[in-house]
């Protein structure tokens, strides 16, 4: 009898124990005069009552030594914090900017939890946590970041003191186990001991979790494609005198354009009053000023010319010193080809433009130098 009342003392002990540790896992577990387990049923101890405050004091006398009992009260452990970072990137480059960070957190000790397209989740060692999320942010555009900080110290200390408890009834059930002879006695410490036992394990595996959580932070990157920019939208009815640099030549000039003085270029003359320059071959070279209205910068209209010549003509863009053209090829068979010159001298009051016009390729041959000669002295 005596060891029954020793026996259920200690698993008294155990209960109260372990809903210290996780009182989650032990609500309800005494009630009645009776010791309850929620995988084993109960043992009816209606015989045994006793008053709960001597109980608990015989026994923690019995399973803990005065020094232990110091030791428990007056440990104060180092604060442990858990950080983690997440940040989303634009780069022209994704999988090369996550490579790299791949790349530098092996370096420094950390290791991969998951990877996909566009993304990576790193374990980064906590005492390089800072540096290196600044490191990382260093490589694309940052569209978003975030910190935060978890202090596990509670947590941890919480579960060393349940798991210690825990281990040191064990060994005091393995020890009335040894002493016991009745079988019925001998079952109840089985699965004493069997509960226990798994409870041991799983507060290894939380602490092994925790002493992780608190060596590394953890980093979520998620890199995307830097979006390509808005193309560039004109309202053409604002440059419909653009169809005439390329049908009317020396003709394209109107009371809204005048003429610029330009040298006249190699085996050219002067024709249609002077208005412009033409070859043997029929090329044409003439230039004229214009209001700059809408107001913009020579990339700006020459951009406005690409856009307004795209879909009818072949077109390529050069930039020079002293100019900046548009070269059209149209889609014939015997394709003509029409120089547009933006001139630098162009300012934000006046549009200063050069034209070429070639009848074929042949003529563009011999007679585009000495118009590119002619452009090349413009100050």
């Amino acid at each position: 009898m005596r060891k029954l009342i020793l026996l259920f003392i200690v698993l008294f002990l155990s209960a109260c124990a372990c809903g210290k540790g996780d009182r989650d896992s032990v609500s309800g577990e005494f009630a009645g005069g009776a010791i309850r387990t929620k995988a084993h049923g109960s043992i009816q101890a209606a015989d045994y009552a006793m008053d709960a405050s001597v109980a608990s004091e015989r026994i923690y006398s019995r399973v803990y030594s005065p020094a232990e009992s110091d030791a428990v009260n007056q440990a104060e452990p180092a604060r442990l914090v858990n950080y983690r970072g997440s940040a989303r990137l634009e780069s022209p480059e994704p999988e090369t900017v996550i490579d790299t960070v791949v790349q530098r957190a092996a370096a420094a000790g950390g290791m991969i939890r998951s990877r996909r397209t566009g993304f990576v989740s790193l374990l980064i060692p906590v005492t390089i946590f800072k540096p290196f999320f600044e490191s990382v942010l260093s490589l694309g555009r940052v569209v978003d970041k975030r910190i935060s900080a978890r202090d596990i110290t509670e947590a941890f200390a919480d579960n060393a003191a349940a798991l210690r408890i825990a281990e040191s009834t064990l060994a005091r059930l393995q020890e009335l186990l040894a002493a016991a002879t009745a079988e019925m006695e001998k079952l109840a410490l089985l699965k004493e001991i069997q509960r226990i036992s798994e409870e041991i394990e799983q507060r290894k595996l939380q602490e092994k979790d925790l002493l992780s959580q608190a060596n590394f932070s953890t980093i979520d990157l998620s890199v995307q494609n830097t979006p390509l920019p808005e193309p560039v939208r004109f309202n053409f009815n604002a440059f419909g005198w653009f169809a005439s640099l390329a049908s009317s030549h020396c003709g394209a000039l109107d009371s809204t354009q005048k003429v610029i003085s330009m040298d006249t270029p190699l085996h050219f003359v002067k024709v249609e009053e002077n208005r412009c320059a033409a070859s043997a071959r029929n090329s044409e070279f003439f230039a004229f000023e214009r209001e700059n209205n809408p107001q913009g910068s020579v990339d700006f209209w020459t951009s406005a010319l690409i856009e307004f010549f795209k879909t009818t003509y072949q077109t390529e863009l050069k930039k020079e010193d002293a100019y900046t053209f548009i070269r059209l090829q149209s889609y014939d068979a015997d394709p003509k080809v029409i120089y547009i010159a933006v001139l630098n001298q162009s300012d934000q009051k006046t549009l200063k433009i050069a034209c070429a016009f070639f009848p074929n390729a042949d003529a563009e041959k011999a007679d585009a130098k000495a118009i590119l000669d002619v452009l090349g002295r413009v100050p």
